[in-house]
């Protein structure tokens, strides 16, 4: 099978996403696939990389780069193939951007369809959605900017009444973050209205629509979702403990004080609920294959969905794949299933 690994891209998420599909090439067997690595940069200029043989050495993000030959025709080369993984995180990956490409070109891939990574690259969407339908998530508003106008609710305000009006809904401390970013990139911790109007100045140079976000004091959750037969599962449930004020990037990925502990140190009738909740929300906003739930839970144990990822990280030290080592799948058999499921779809 001719398999395409496809990673880089334009978002802000381009170096994490190198990360994750290192690891993918590492835990694939290569008796089973031809393995064929694809980088866009961050300007979207595609490139295969020259893997070595059999796959035979360990590839890093170094010798990804420092073995990459320009593709004069990218989309003939991405028809030559039996399957792609997407493993493009954000913008023009994680938005079903490659994915409506795909489909169009009619080839199997790794990754959720185009409607449902649309609304799940965007964290309003995703809210608005879920509350609808019944799934409890943190206390929110939201605006967006129009050219030098502030819309909220329909009405333009000026940048003082807005931030009143975020003042009058949500208490501090509270989060700020751009619709549509990943890894916790833009994302801020405010504590009162100085940090609050500077978070919302970085926020809008990556988003133009903002949602802010009452902050939840409890452990931090996370459950990954893998869909096998037509049956959705849900792995252990894990947590993350950092010493940062939130889980943010420089928390996930370069902070060593950040543990993760699988499974988490909770009740396991609340385990289950939160199990049955990522399940209900992964299947109510028409997702597929897999994804990674996250979740916060509250001093009175009352459970909070707080993200979804629909192109989870693949790092080797991305939650995702830990998730399902500790439920009895490790990560190369987890990569055939992914990549069976695509060929099956």
């Amino acid at each position: 099978m001719k398999l395409a690994i496809l990673f880089g891209g334009s978002s802000n998420e381009h170096d994490i996403s190198i990360a994750s599909a290192c690891s993918i090439i590492n835990h694939l067997d290569a008796s089973k696939y031809e393995i064929h690595a694809l980088y866009l940069d961050k300007n979207n200029q595609s490139y295969k990389v020259n893997l070595l043989p059999d796959n035979k050495e360990k590839v890093t993000t170094e010798t990804i780069l420092k073995n990459i030959e320009k593709l004069p025709d990218f989309f003939t080369y991405l028809k030559s193939m039996n399957c792609v993984f997407i493993m493009i995180h954000g913008k023009n990956g994680e938005d079903g951007t490659i994915a409506s490409i795909l489909n169009f070109l009619n080839i199997p891939y790794v990754g959720n369809d185009v409607t449902p990574s649309v609304i799940t690259m965007d964290k309003i969407y995703t809210k608005d959605i879920l509350e609808l339908n019944g799934i409890r998530t943190a206390k929110y508003i939201s605006f967006s900017q129009y050219n030098d106008e502030y819309i909220y609710k329909g009405k333009t305000l000026k940048k003082k009444e807005l931030i009143a009006k975020i003042e009058q809904n949500i208490n501090y401390p509270m989060f700020i973050k751009p619709a549509k970013s990943g890894s916790s990139i833009g994302v801020f911790k405010v504590l009162n209205k100085k940090e609050l109007i500077q978070a919302i100045k970085e926020a809008l140079k990556i988003d133009n629509r903002i949602l802010i976000e009452q902050a939840i004091e409890g452990k931090e959750l996370e459950c990954a979702i893998l869909e096998k037969n037509n049956c959705v599962k849900a792995s252990l449930v894990g947590e993350i403990k950092t010493d940062n004020e939130f889980y943010s990037y420089t928390a996930k990925y370069n902070d060593p004080t950040s543990q993760t502990i699988i499974p988490a140190i909770i009740p396991k009738e609340i385990m289950l609920n939160i199990q049955n909740i990522a399940i209900q929300a992964f299947k109510i906003l028409d997702l597929h294959t897999f994804s990674r739930i996250d979740f916060f839970l509250t001093r009175n144990n009352e459970i909070i969905l707080n993200e979804i990822n629909s192109i989870p990280g693949f790092t080797t030290i991305s939650m995702y794949p830990k998730l399902w080592e500790k439920t009895q799948i490790k990560y190369s058999k987890l990569l055939d299933i992914l990549i069976n499921e695509a060929i099956k779809k």
